[in-house]
């Protein structure tokens, strides 16, 4: 089992030349993943991709699970900077950006897939990692304010519940979902059907 510390780069790169190898290795990695899956992801195959040798590879990343850490890591900063404002956009009506939001987290879901079934065969388990608790605390945030605008409640303990068992479905439903690997058109249509699920449970308009 990798342990956190296996996890971690092994030095931050700082010079513009060591951002560009970094950056390599990540793009190369994601590619191989993107069209071969886990087949082909291996160190070796990584740093002949990026045009480096293996030993850069190795300067940076102790082993391919620390570099698939650090690619699901940038992975879920970008995607909340993407479905924050979808929840944020008050020209929108509560209903329509839930449904916008759900949309666009199964398609995240879906984009990562190779990546947590990665992390999985390295026994490495995501949620219990400081990183994603911390991103994960952000968007329950972001998720309760929504909320809590949209219901105009005032209970806290009742909107803090209902937003925690909230999170919990919708992530864990788009997760698995998204695992099935279906088609672009029928994962929208499940994301269609929990969103309108909980729509009418909120009385959303």
């Amino acid at each position: 089992m990798a342990r956190k510390s296996d996890l971690s780069l092994k030095k931050q790169p700082r010079q513009a030349r060591s951002v560009a190898t970094v950056m390599a290795i990540v793009e190369a990695a994601t590619y191989i993943l993107s069209r071969g899956g886990l087949t082909n992801f291996t160190s070796n195959k990584v740093a002949e991709r990026a045009g480096v040798n293996v030993a850069s590879f190795y300067q940076y990343f102790p082993n391919k699970e620390a570099l698939l850490f650090h690619i699901i890591q940038r992975t879920w900063e970008v995607q909340l900077e993407r479905l924050e404002p979808i929840l944020m956009d008050g020209n929108v009506t509560p209903a329509r950006r839930l449904r916008a939001f759900i949309r666009e987290l199964m398609m995240v879901e879906a984009a990562e897939t190779e990546l947590r079934r990665g992390m999985r065969a390295a026994s490495v388990e995501l949620r219990e990692t400081p990183e994603f608790k911390a991103l994960f605390a952000r968007g329950t945030a972001l998720f309760h304010n929504f909320l809590a605008n949209a219901l105009r409640w005032r209970e806290p303990d009742s909107i803090g519940f209902i937003v925690e068992a909230t999170a919990i479905l919708i992530t864990s439903f788009t997760e698995r979902a998204s695992d099935e690997e279906r088609s672009k058109d029928y994962l929208l249509r499940q994301a269609d059907f929990l969103a309108d699920l909980l729509i009418v449970r909120f009385g959303l308009t």
